[in-house]
């Protein structure tokens, strides 16, 4: 039952700060489409995957451009939104960087970089005719999908619930705020619109525009 307070005619109203704090999980949301997309990208991925598996051969060009959205998309734009805003607020509000879940998700984040570089150097070598490259940077994509989708489920289930647990109706103003400057950045320079036209091209689905 949502928490009331008396209205001067004696009937129950919401009380502000709640109805405030419910209203500003823009970043959250943000973060969930961001999520949305990467998804969209990591299951075209594994169908070509399968078929370059089978074949042993790579579409050198299609790769590229995979790796070229996940360096750029989640990691360049989606990640430092985690790390340098929510995860940050959730730090202020005593959330140690050292435990559950911030310790696992910041570390897997690096983790996925790491294995990103490595796929690349491979794909580098394969471009250059090294076929025998081929079955590492297949192994080293398979690897990177995987700790991409147990990673987003791990930050839907454990983290996020704990913004509306932990933050205080002026913690996600501030966030959503801070959120809202990216975004102004990112339009300005062009970049998440890019990447988000270049997820569906690889999927081949629709990309959807604001009315």
């Amino acid at each position: 039952m949502p928490l009331v307070t008396r209205g001067t005619l004696g009937v129950s109203q919401p009380r502000p700060a709640a109805r405030s704090k419910g209203g500003a999980m823009e970043s959250v949301e943000i973060l969930k489409r961001e999520h949305r997309t990467v998804l969209l990208v990591v299951t075209a991925a594994r169908r070509d995957l399968a078929r370059a598996v089978e074949t042993q051969e790579i579409a050198e060009v299609q790769v590229e451009r995979l790796l070229d959205f996940f360096r750029y998309f989640t990691n360049s734009c989606h990640d430092p939104k985690e790390e340098d805003l929510l995860f940050t607020a959730l730090h202020r509000r005593g959330l140690s960087w050292d435990d559950y879940p911030l310790r696992q998700l910041v570390r897997e984040h690096e983790e996925m970089r790491v294995v990103l570089d490595s796929a690349s150097d491979l794909l580098s070598r394969v471009k250059a005719g090294d076929g025998a490259a081929v079955p590492s940077l297949l192994h080293e994509l398979g690897v990177y999908l995987d700790l991409v989708q147990r990673h987003i489920a791990a930050e839907e289930e454990a983290a996020f619930p704990l913004v509306q647990e932990l933050l205080t109706a002026q913690d996600l103003k501030e966030l959503s705020d801070a959120f809202a400057a990216v975004a102004c950045e990112e339009l300005e320079e062009g970049v998440h619109a890019y990447y988000t036209d270049l997820a569906h091209e690889l999927t081949g689905t629709p990309a959807s525009r604001p009315a």
